[in-house]
């Protein structure tokens, strides 16, 4: 019995200093998931310096996030995401789903690189198309999306971005703030790559469109901007006709 007893003991010990190093250690698990999943979905490197969680109390942060430009660019950074804020619930955080209350990015770096009609920031947005074009058609046994993601408010402010054009020089753009909510919500969670894709596309669309106001030709943006213009002038022009023919026709009566 004493021996059974030792036994039991020297387990229970065991168990709680697994415990106790997964607590210590959860930033380095979340900072090699981020670089693994980053990397895989963008097809470039994503490094993390570190990533502070305290699961008592319910926050962490993320610092030193970095993604490097896509193939066929200079080599160098495309986003400096200092600091990443994180608001979180510990009682809804499983193997299979992480709810994020808030995550919030400010005074991001970005720097755009144009070369011809092409920019790394689509570049990135293809890969990651591709990825998850990749997944969606792949056998469930061949794939490992990780676990999924629920984001209740994401916030992308105070952004400095710069341009690098190989036909207008180098020059800054200012950027609206991204304000996003109730990420994966609506499923009950969406892979890693389905939040990034929500999150980067408003992100390099404002990108985008200031480097075209700027009159850089950016492939397919500035005759989409052209068209949405029309289409509203259209929508104006045909709602003020609208109106003037009920004027004409009550002064009628």
């Amino acid at each position: 019995m004493k021996t059974i007893g030792w036994i039991l003991g020297i387990v229970v010990l065991a168990l709680v200093g697994v415990a106790i190093f997964l607590v210590l250690n959860s930033g380095n698990l979340v900072k090699h998931a981020i670089e693994k999943y980053g990397s895989q979905y963008l097809n470039t490197d994503v490094s993390v310096s570190r990533v502070n969680l305290s699961l008592a109390e319910g926050s962490g942060e993320i610092l030193g996030l970095n993604i490097d430009n896509p193939r066929g660019f200079d080599a160098g950074t495309a986003f400096r995401l200092g600091q990443i804020k994180i608001v979180l619930d510990p009682s809804q955080i499983t193997a299979d789903l992480i709810v994020l209350k808030e995550v919030t990015i400010d005074s991001a770096q970005v720097a755009a690189l144009v070369r011809g009609t092409h920019t790394n920031l689509q570049g990135l947005m293809d890969n990651l198309n591709a990825s998850l074009d990749t997944e969606e058609s792949a056998a469930p046994e061949e794939t490992t999306p990780g676990p999924k993601l629920i984001i209740d408010r994401f916030q992308f402010s105070n952004a400095q971005t710069s341009v690098d054009s190989d036909l207008a020089g180098q020059f800054d753009v200012s950027i609206p703030d991204v304000n996003l909510k109730d990420l994966g919500r609506s499923t009950n969670g969406v892979t890693v790559g389905e939040v990034m894709q929500q999150i980067l596309k408003p992100i390099v669309r404002s990108v985008t469109r200031e480097m075209v106001n700027q009159g850089l030709d950016i492939q397919g943006v500035r005759a989409e901007l052209q068209q949405n213009l029309q289409e509203k002038a259209s929508e104006k022009l045909g709602t003020g006709l609208k109106g003037l023919t009920e004027k004409l026709r009550g002064r009628e009566e």
